[in-house]
């Protein structure tokens, strides 16, 4: 495959390039599709998703190393908000601990409405299909509030979530 590239790249057909940072290795983009993926990466929009760690859409800890202060396991049991397609916040085992990585997610507002598109989809089967509820153990305090309002519900020191 690499000869082929250095051959497109010979003839215009292809751009090499580092155009993922933290991504090694040759990287390479079809020259008609440079200039649209060069503002895609320049301009990544602000949509937030939730993945399982170990969804191939999820990238963090695979083919991107981790930035600091934001690594979590790659394992099942482990979900990741992007916002932008950076890591904002993460569930750990199973749903037991919950840890905010982004300071903007610090804003109340926002760490809210974070916890409401988990809730919906968690309510979906989209993330710990098997699951009947998920029980928040360890959370930063400041968190409290915004698992209530997201629809958890309060139980001694754990926060809970069922399914709808």
């Amino acid at each position: 495959a690499l000869n082929l590239l250095r051959v497109w790249e010979y003839t215009g057909r292809v751009r090499r390039g580092y155009f993922v940072e933290g991504l090694s290795g040759m990287q390479f983009v079809r020259d008609a599709e440079f200039a649209g993926v060069s503002h895609t990466l320049s301009h990544p929009d602000g949509r937030t998703v939730w993945l399982p760690a170990v969804d191939p859409a999820q990238p963090w800890g695979k083919t991107l190393t981790h930035l600091p202060g934001r690594s979590f396991l790659n394992v099942p049991g482990t979900a990741v908000a992007l916002i932008g397609g950076l890591p904002a916040a993460v569930f750990e085992r199973r749903g037991k601990v919950l840890r905010v990585f982004d300071p903007a997610a610090g804003d109340l507002s926002l760490l809210t409405e974070l916890l409401k598109l988990f809730a919906r989809e968690f309510s979906r089967r989209r993330l710990y299909a098997r699951a009947a509820r998920v029980t928040v153990s360890q959370y930063p305090p400041e968190a409290a509030p915004a698992l209530e309002a997201a629809g958890f519900t309060r139980e001694m020191n754990d926060y809970l979530l069922y399914r709808t």
